[in-house]
């Protein structure tokens, strides 16, 4: 696992934790798929290198999941990095701020299980998939990142 999405990790629970809202394993997954989604689109690029499969409860880093799982359903809070530190992508950072604020403005006071509901829908990358464990293609992730966005 890169480190890049435990920073971007600290981001999205240091702002649940501003807001009042719980950030768990499951709606952090989600929250790193829509950032992923949405920088894909709008860069052209991947954010960080880890990539998305088809999960039961919709699109997952495998990476991130086993770095998580060990917490369940409890409410995180900010994640260590392999030299002990809580770091965190620097909010001045761009396109990081542009596509981190629409994520938690459209997206970060949803449920959990409404994202899932959400990533589920007909025309996403995780329906595509069709089969759990598959990785998701970078075409459909861009896709998501347009059309979740509208």
């Amino acid at each position: 696992m890169s480190q890049i999405p435990l920073y971007l990790s600290n981001n999205f629970i240091e702002w649940g934790q501003r807001e009042g809202v719980e950030i768990t394993p499951l709606k952090l997954q989600k929250l790193l798929y829509l950032f992923y989604a949405r920088y894909c689109y709008t860069q052209q690029a991947r954010p960080f290198e880890d990539c998305f499969e088809r999960w039961r409860h919709g699109p997952v880093a495998p990476s991130m999941y086993h770095a998580l799982k060990h917490y369940g359903s409890s409410a995180l809070k900010p994640l260590y990095d392999i030299e002990g530190k809580i770091i965190k992508i620097s909010p001045k950072s761009e396109p990081f701020n542009t596509v981190f604020a629409e994520v938690v403005n459209q997206f970060g006071k949803k449920t959990a299980f409404e994202l899932v509901d959400i990533l589920h829908g007909e025309n996403t990358a995780w329906a595509r998939a069709h089969e759990d464990g598959r990785q998701l293609s970078t075409v459909d992730i861009q896709n998501d990142g347009r059309i979740l966005f509208g």
